[in-house]
């Protein structure tokens, strides 16, 4: 059952620890668009025209995100879809605001249930430096195949082919490590036949503080989510640290998708 648009919940402010502990926030699970900062229903196809598909994988399937992106009078018309043989799973990388990031990893016979995001050039130049391309995530093309668009029957049914590109971001870093080169899947993303165990954010910053604190104590992550939070996003030299420490005991595969080189610029701010 599609979920209704509720401005109230999916627009809600965030303080700055949400933002960490809530990652990657309620999104509907169907078509909407953010139109100037409400939800309507997607109800005519040609809002898709000349704008790139981009598949949300992690906190980008969330109208609080694109709205944070993008501003108060965007309009972002969203699609569902379904992404074939891999899983969404923590990411080897902490990010600037405190959450364990994510990606898409490959992951036989796992069906992941996303949305995809058609974003117009001056959003989607905005999403390459917020997602710091080049540096944390390479933007890829999805392989033909791997994404099933679902249809949105308020504007018609199958309004988008399945021949349509379809374009997203892939961690630099690898993803994280659960032990035994093991991954591990956000709990709050719906797939099916998964592969991998599921962590909610909160334990996976756990590990993440935790391991860091077993082999660089001098980083002092302290205990507790807090702690964690706070040194991460307080220390930019700490964070981008751990990063590095992350990233070198990291699990790493060839996705269904091909890097494309862009330009971005100004990315500093998200790191």
């Amino acid at each position: 059952m599609t979920a209704p648009l509720d401005d109230a919940y999916y627009l809600a402010a965030q303080s700055d620890s949400q933002r960490a502990t809530d990652y990657p926030y309620a999104a509907p699970d169907g078509a909407f668009v953010l139109n100037a900062g409400r939800l309507t229903a997607l109800e005519d196809s040609a809002l898709l025209a000349d704008r790139t598909a981009v598949l949300s994988v992690g906190s980008n399937r969330a109208p609080v995100q694109l709205h944070r992106k993008f501003g108060g009078d965007a309009i972002v018309p969203v699609t569902p879809a379904i992404l074939h043989d891999c899983d969404i799973v923590h990411a080897a990388t902490v990010s600037y605001y405190g959450a364990v990031s994510c990606t898409a990893f490959p992951s036989r016979g796992t069906d992941v249930m996303l949305n995809i995001a058609w974003l117009d050039d001056a959003q989607l130049a905005i999403m390459h430096r917020t997602e710091a391309v080049g540096v944390a995530y390479d933007y890829v093309r999805i392989l033909t195949g791997t994404v099933t668009h679902l249809p949105v029957p308020a504007a018609g049914g199958d309004i988008v082919v399945a021949a349509q590109p379809v374009f997203g971001y892939s961690a630099r870093s690898g993803v994280l490590d659960l032990g035994a080169d093991q991954p591990g899947g956000l709990s709050r993303i719906p797939a099916r036949n998964r592969q991998f165990p599921t962590l909610a954010q909160d334990s996976a910053a756990a590990l993440v503080q935790a391991f860091i604190n077993g082999v660089e104590p001098a980083f002092d992550l302290g205990k507790g989510r807090d702690s964690f939070i706070d040194r991460v996003t307080g220390d930019r030299d700490c964070r981008k640290a751990v990063n590095r420490r992350l990233a070198d005991r990291a699990i790493h595969a060839d996705g269904p998708w091909k890097v494309q080189q862009v330009e971005a610029d100004d990315i500093a701010a998200f790191l």
